[in-house]
């Protein structure tokens, strides 16, 4: 299994976290890799992302939501743009982010992508920039979440 991942703490509430993270519409004002997110954050409804740098042309998947657990987790699968036809034994993929309270009354963000499959043990990478775009991603929800 091929993972990428990110872990930052933010001095806000699990509660407030899922705020920004859930605020779709909001996502343009402070985040740029993603560039929209249309949806809703419940199990059995599908994202729609548009995707990349500000610089590149980007991409666009419709991913469906496998978790949205309020103030705890949100999880959708990941896919491979125009790929994702794929068997599971070929591909799979769960882009995540999990909330833990904190004692201080924080939170501990963990924002996950993980891969298994025959193609995902064939890659000896991630995505190229994906550990440095999380990190970028979730210093921008800390920046949000604390003001």
């Amino acid at each position: 299994m091929r993972t990428i991942e990110a872990v930052t703490d933010v001095a806000a509430s699990p509660q407030r976290v899922w705020e920004v993270l859930t605020d779709f519409p909001r996502y343009p004002m402070w985040t740029t890799y993603i560039r929209e997110l249309r949806g809703r954050a419940e199990v059995d409804t599908r994202l729609r992302l548009v995707l990349g740098p500000p610089d590149r042309k980007p991409y666009v998947v419709d991913v469906p939501v496998l978790e949205a657990t309020p103030g705890v987790r949100l999880a959708w699968a990941a896919v491979i743009p125009g790929a994702a036809w794929l068997p599971h034994a070929i591909y799979t993929g769960v882009h995540e982010f999990l909330l833990a309270a904190q004692p201080d009354g924080g939170t501990r963000l963990t924002h996950r992508e993980y891969f298994s499959g025959l193609l995902a043990r064939l890659v000896k990478e991630g995505p190229r920039g994906g550990d440095e775009g999380f990190e970028a991603f979730n210093q921008a929800l800390k920046r949000r979440a604390e003001a």
